[in-house]
């Protein structure tokens, strides 16, 4: 099995440089795919004004080597991606990645690759929703969502290269642009997205508690 791992830093995101528990959200997202033991090359796109920083951060990474390369984000989110497929070269399974979600652990890369591998077009880690979620029409509740049917949807996401290609071709987002096949694996808590101060600290309490 030949895995490609593109991780994306988005210029509207978090900042790949800043610090959570000691090191830059890049290393830590970038440690989680390679201790996976099935990243055989790996692509990180980032915005250009961070790009000689993040330089130095993947190339500190335990493993990285000459699998490692970091190139300036696209326009958009498919933009990105589709440079960083191309930069990877042949594979057959490729992993879309969010900095943003730094914390998600090796084992949950693994399932989603090997899903891929498996035979399955996308594979995307997901957890089931536990609040009551209500549809409302302007201030008005309209109705309650059945939660047995929803779910919370993580990264990385697991693609046929085909699959991918064809989807940044149309200008959609991998991320969030799903295609109609896709199937999912289960989620961790730690793959929870860092978008907040309370995010950051959910996370290290997260992370502490599992020691």
């Amino acid at each position: 099995m030949k895995v490609a791992a593109v991780l994306i830093a988005d210029p509207d995101g978090p900042d790949p440089c800043a610090l959570v528990r000691g090191a830059p959200l890049l290393r830590h997202a970038v440690d989680g795919l390679l201790e996976s033991g099935c990243a055989d090359r790996l692509t990180v796109a980032v915005p250009k004004p961070v790009l000689g920083d993040c330089e130095v951060i993947v190339r500190a990474a335990p493993g990285a080597g000459s699998r490692r390369r970091v190139l300036v984000c696209g326009p958009d989110r498919a933009g990105s991606v589709r440079a960083a497929v191309e930069a990877a070269g042949d594979s057959d399974v490729v992993l879309v990645h969010d900095v943003a979600r730094p914390f998600v652990p090796p084992a949950t890369v693994r399932a989603v690759a090997e899903a891929v591998f498996a035979g399955a077009e996308a594979i995307i880690p997901v957890l089931p929703v536990t609040d009551t979620v209500k549809l409302v029409s302007g201030d008005v509740i309209a109705g309650t969502s059945d939660r047995d049917h929803l779910r919370v949807v993580q990264t990385p996401v697991g693609y046929r290269p085909e699959v991918l290609r064809e989807l940044c071709a149309r200008g959609a987002d991998p991320l969030s642009d799903l295609p109609g096949s896709v199937r999912t694996v289960a989620g961790h808590p730690t793959a929870l997205r860092l978008t907040t101060a309370f995010d950051v600290a959910v996370a290290e309490a997260l992370l502490e508690e599992q020691g």
